[in-house]
């Protein structure tokens, strides 16, 4: 998957600091300061070591196996470790109060062994920067960006 980003900052040669852009951040400040609202920023590999400065448009390609991987363990494996608690403490008791805290437990099971899953693993694989993108490409994205589809910046 391909998408568009801003560079924040220059970590080391091969790692760029990167925020997904909001266009439609201008139209909506207030509100995104009264609940302060911040742009998350992450890594980004630069293996091609493009010159990139701050405010520069650069196109990340996000590996989808990655991503498909990681939504798995985040919502099923909790969901998964639920179940399974609910379910083996259906067998042993018929207490409503039981097999609740049960299933929570298993839901925080599931939680925590993402925790040490991702303590142990590391970051996993960053995305990588496929190219900087031209005035032409970063103003049509500023645009548009209303997931027409048709467009480069939506598409």
């Amino acid at each position: 998957m391909i998408q568009p980003t801003i560079v924040e900052e220059k970590l080391t040669d091969d790692t760029i600091l990167v925020r997904y852009p909001n266009p439609k951040a201008d139209k909506s400040k207030a509100s995104r300061s009264f609940w302060k609202v911040k742009e998350r920023c992450f890594p980004a590999e630069n293996p091609e070591a493009f010159s990139l400065s701050k405010g520069d448009m650069v196109e990340i390609l996000i590996d989808p196996k990655s991503s498909i991987i990681a939504a798995f363990m985040i919502f099923m494996v909790p969901l998964l470790g639920f179940l399974a608690f609910y379910g083996i403490a259906s067998f042993l008791t018929a207490v409503e109060v039981l097999l609740f805290f049960s299933g929570v437990l298993g839901l925080a099971a599931g939680v925590g062994l993402n925790v040490l899953l991702r303590k142990f693993k590391g970051p996993g694989e960053l995305p990588v920067i496929k190219r900087k993108m031209s005035l032409e490409d970063m103003k049509e994205f500023m645009d548009c960006h209303d997931a027409c589809k048709a467009c480069k910046g939506c598409g």
